[in-house]
């Protein structure tokens, strides 16, 4: 998020004389600050994915192969759960209990925004807020004279405000259309005013109800389009990176690359990679990493990688 203080109207030459901050990541190359929507259908674990997206934020822990990047201050709203629930959720993922990690599931209904801001602004070590679900939060209204873009564009302005005074992102858990057709984001419930208005969208989906294996997508102003392949540890109720589905999604270049690299104790270094695909250096460090994000290879010494043999928890 900046904090560049412009005139409302600015020279080219003034824009080009700021010092803007690079991306901010609350998962390294994974989730970036700002105002996530997270969406998905009902009961498919778009809960368990958000609590886990929490325990790894305020433990500077691991998600899908991705650590956070500092341990920070996390306020999750589960306005559909109860202690009880969560409890159970918490227990049986085995999560780690961080003391800057935070319930509440009441929350008020018509003065939720004005609180939510209040109590961010007298707690300034909270960094990022989860909230389930935005209708809970939210609901949408539609008034005389107003369209439902124009609803959904002033709900997340809402957000964006907030952020704006507290500095604090925020994730908001929501659900899909049904029988939706098309580009994945289409089938976010609401219009484009809210697609629109988000830094960033994540959906997990699954083919059926009950399945074990999901995809989930993320695009956004300040990431790479991502689409992983997800398996559901039953043991723990976490999702993982399954590497058998992901292959599936890697472009041919991908797959040449990590088809070089050698499972351990064998390994290579960047330059033989950069010899034999006849790449630049810059490109051959941006296909290493992604693959290294994605799990499929780890990263040693000396600017060596090996291929992965385990699955990325």
């Amino acid at each position: 998020m900046d904090n560049i203080k412009l005139n409302p109207v600015f020279s080219a030459e003034e824009l080009m004389n700021q010092e803007f901050k690079p991306t901010q990541w609350l998962i390294d190359n994974l989730l970036p600050e700002g105002l996530t929507v997270l969406s998905g259908a009902p009961k498919i674990g778009k809960s368990f994915l958000s609590l886990e997206l929490a325990v790894a934020v305020a433990t500077q822990g691991s998600i899908l192969g991705h650590c956070a990047s500092k341990a920070r201050g996390v306020l999750v709203l589960a306005l559909e759960d109860g202690p009880s629930r969560l409890f159970n959720r918490m227990q049986s993922a085995k999560f780690t209990i961080s003391e800057k990690l935070y319930f509440a599931v009441d929350w008020p209904a018509k003065s939720g925004p004005d609180r939510l801001r209040e109590y961010l602004v007298a707690d300034p070590e909270i960094d990022l807020v989860i909230i389930d679900t935005l209708g809970f939060f939210l609901p949408p209204t539609i008034s005389r004279g107003h369209s439902a873009y124009d609803s959904d564009v002033s709900r997340m302005r809402i957000f964006k405000e907030i952020m704006e005074a507290t500095q604090t992102s925020i994730i908001v858990i929501h659900h899909d259309k049904q029988g939706e057709e098309g580009d994945w984001t289409a089938k976010i419930n609401g219009t484009s005013g809210i697609i629109g208005t988000a830094d960033t969208l994540i959906r997990l989906s699954v083919k059926k109800r009950g399945s074990k294996e999901a995809s989930l997508q993320i695009t956004g102003r300040d990431i790479e389009d991502i689409e992983l392949a997800l398996v559901l540890d039953d043991s723990r109720m976490r999702w993982r990176v399954d590497r058998t589905r992901d292959l599936d999604t890697l472009s041919p270049l991908q797959m040449r690359v990590l088809n070089l690299i050698p499972f351990a104790p064998k390994s290579i270094s960047v330059k033989e990679v950069k010899k034999t695909i006849d790449k630049k250096a810059p490109q051959v460090s941006e296909l290493l990493r992604k693959l290294l994000d994605r799990g499929h290879i780890e990263k040693l010494d000396y600017g060596q990688y090996t291929r992965s043999n385990t699955q990325t928890p």
